[in-house]
């Protein structure tokens, strides 16, 4: 076949007498193009970098798992930044996690320049390995799925890997407690509300490498009780009481000295709780917020024309004081 040959920047072969080649290159350059353009537009919608809220999902095992993020402002230019990963309780979601925590958090993350994440658990439930307590999970990998979120936070959105933390309610905190044993060296200090360290976990891990925490617990808490014992909506045999909790992590963190205790002023006596704290002061400090006559929630301030909501302290913001604790570790 003959044919005529020319040379340009766009086009190696530019003129045939017989079309078809060139109709195919061009296709095929087209058809380049687009698949270019189109991953390139997927991607970011998927893992957008902006200042804001997000939503996106990691292929884990198997599994499409999501999960919500928030930007703050003026990072861009930052180096490394921490990140708060906070996970929800049983029964609930990431969303209902932002819903009842973005009003402080994302407030805290503009302040100090963080990133916070709010994971999705399968079945709307972490394998926190209470063993047997709830078949759905029980097998569900959520220290890798975790794990894996860490690492795409600090490869592709800058978080700095010395400064990760986490919190967690109930089923998350309980969580929250077992990636403190499985992964420690990846997380800064931990943050659980109105749970303790289950018993399988800490015999499994007597030794673990210390590491802060802050716990808030109630002593009416009906699901996850002060005393200890039986947690009938999981049927869990036995949890650790408060005062083993405390004296578990003071073991862990080798933590000597006696608690100094503080009374939180009772700004709100409609609400018949207060609020001890105690902290064991050391390299890794350990200290708890015990809310006396609390319920199983978090203490939050009252907002102005909102009634009194029962077993809910309401004599401070326990959110804020949970993200200064976790972020004054660097």
């Amino acid at each position: 076949m003959s044919q005529t040959k020319k040379f340009s920047r766009n086009f190696l072969i530019l003129e045939y007498k017989n079309p078809e080649p060139l109709i195919l290159a061009m296709n095929v350059r087209y058809l380049y193009l687009f698949i270019c353009l189109f991953t390139a537009q997927y991607t970011f919608g998927q893992s957008s970098h902006r200042a804001g809220l997000h939503t996106d999902s990691l292929s884990f095992e198997g599994l499409q798992r999501k999960y919500i993020y928030y930007i703050p402002a003026g990072i861009e230019n930052m180096e490394k930044v921490p990140v708060v990963f906070f996970l929800h309780g049983m029964g609930a979601s990431a969303q209902i996690g932002v819903n009842v925590l973005g009003p402080q958090y994302h407030a805290r993350a503009e302040r100090d320049k963080a990133i916070v994440v709010y994971p999705d658990a399968t079945s709307k439930h972490w394998n926190d390995k209470l063993g047997g307590s709830y078949p759905l999970t029980d097998k569900i990998n959520d220290v890798g799925y975790l794990t894996s979120l860490i690492d795409l936070f600090v490869q592709d959105f800058k978080a700095d890997p010395k400064r990760v933390y986490f919190s967690g309610s109930s089923n998350g905190g309980m969580m929250t407690y077992r990636l403190s044993c499985d992964i420690p060296n990846k997380i800064r200090a931990i943050a659980p509300f109105v749970s303790t360290i289950s018993p399988q976990v800490a015999e499994q891990f007597t030794s673990a490498k210390p590491i802060p925490i802050i716990i808030t617990s109630g002593t009416a808490d009906s699901i996850i009780k002060w005393e200890g014992g039986q947690v009938k909506v999981t049927r869990t045999p036995r949890l650790f009481s408060g005062d083993e909790n405390i004296a578990y992590w003071k073991a862990r963190n080798g933590v000597k000295s006696q608690a100094k205790i503080t009374i939180l002023p009772d700004i709100e006596p409609g609400d018949q709780s207060t609020v001890e704290v105690h902290h064991y002061k050391g390299k890794n400090d350990v200290i708890l917020y015990k809310i006396i006559n609390g319920g199983h929630t978090h203490p939050t301030l009252r907002e102005n024309g909102k009634p009194l909501v029962s077993g809910k302290n309401m004599d401070y913001n326990s959110f804020e004081t949970v993200w200064d604790f976790l972020l004054s570790y660097r």
